[in-house]
């Protein structure tokens, strides 16, 4: 569109059209520049985590040395020893007569010991306590009823479990109620006797 001004002097002629607004272009990133943000951003990445690694690695290190610096508790060690002149095997103290006493005399002396008559629990411990004597009483008997052997605690004595001597028990003699082991070149095991003999004994308690 044009407009015409006229005057005695002169005239002016403006023309007034309409504009169209471009875009500013922008500024032009060079491939060295492209490159250089994402490994940017990836060392920032890394920056960080080493950041958290060591706020973590902090937290442990003061998580640890508060954690030692508690008392520990007391831990007890017991050492069990028997008297002097008793022998150990597991957990009992055995102690071997060097006299010999009937059957109730025998358990009396244990008793008065702290003890009682050996009560034999497996082939282990009877293959401990066999070699030191000939013949020894242990804490077993079928006085209650024959053939019903118990241990002086009251539990019946497994026989399958447990090594017999030869042909024991037999009764014989007109009665042997009453338990010993024997250690003899042709007779090792247990074997039933008159407990009114006089042998050897064998007592036994356990640690406290």
């Amino acid at each position: 569109m044009a407009v015409l001004f006229h005057s005695s002097e002169s005239y002016i002629n403006v023309e007034v059209g309409e504009y169209q607004e471009f875009s500013r272009p922008e500024p032009e990133v060079s491939s060295t520049e492209r490159n250089t943000k994402p490994k940017f951003r990836h060392f920032s990445v890394v920056l960080l985590s080493f950041g958290l690694l060591c706020v973590l690695q902090g937290v442990l290190n003061i998580s640890l040395r508060l954690a030692l610096s508690q008392p520990c508790p007391k831990v007890e060690i017991v050492e069990h020893t028997c008297p002097k002149g008793w022998l150990m095997f597991a957990s009992s103290c055995y102690y071997i007569s060097s006299q010999q006493r009937n059957w109730d005399n025998s358990r009396k002396d244990c008793l008065q010991r702290d003890a009682d008559l050996v009560i034999i629990n497996s082939r282990q411990e009877q293959a401990f306590l066999m070699g030191f004597t000939m013949a020894a009483w242990v804490g077993m008997t079928d006085r209650e009823e024959e053939g019903t052997w118990v241990w002086v605690d009251g539990t019946r004595v497994q026989k399958k479990k447990l090594q017999w001597a030869l042909g024991q028990p037999d009764g014989a003699f007109g009665g042997e109620d009453c338990g010993d082991l024997r250690t003899m070149i042709d007779f090792i095991g247990l074997n039933d006797f008159n407990c009114s003999a006089r042998s050897q004994w064998i007592c036994e308690k356990k640690f406290q």
